[in-house]
């Protein structure tokens, strides 16, 4: 009999397959460091507790979403300031980037999918407008 996977197991599969992994993926010969790509990653993340952080902020955002807390809501703002503390393990975006990254997870299907597949439909575009509120709140756009 086969073990069966676990929801962090299956996340990183579809994640792999999908093209949408945010964490990327373990190497399973050093797990002592994350393979992302050509991602730079910042420092040397514990590639569990940013697994486990994600999850923990995932589900922070999805319940103010489920409970109507304005995208613009101070409650969402610091959860969302979790989210680009996160998102700062991998890359450090700035006012831009971190605007289209948050159109980016409405605009492309498969992030859109992977983030509203276990999770209330709509919360992609909460997550864009939250994401947006906080990058003209706290990130200072640049003047070209």
């Amino acid at each position: 009999m086969q073990p069966v996977e676990s929801n962090a197991d299956l996340d990183r599969a579809e994640a792999g397959q999908d093209g949408t992994a945010l964490i990327g993926d373990i190497d399973p010969e050093r797990t002592d460091r994350v393979e992302t790509g050509n991602l730079p990653v910042q420092g040397n993340p514990d590639i569990e507790e940013v697994g486990q952080d994600w999850h923990r902020i995932s589900n922070r955002i999805t319940e103010l979403f489920t409970a109507g807390v304005a995208e613009n809501d101070p409650r969402t703002l610091e959860a969302i300031g979790e989210h680009y503390r996160w998102i700062c393990h991998f890359w450090t975006p700035d006012h831009e980037s971190y605007i289209r990254l948050a159109r980016m997870y409405v605009s492309q299907p498969k992030f859109r999918k992977r983030i509203e597949r276990r999770k209330p439909a709509g919360l992609a575009v909460y997550l864009r407008d939250a994401m947006t509120a906080y990058a003209w709140a706290y990130l200072q756009p640049s003047h070209r």
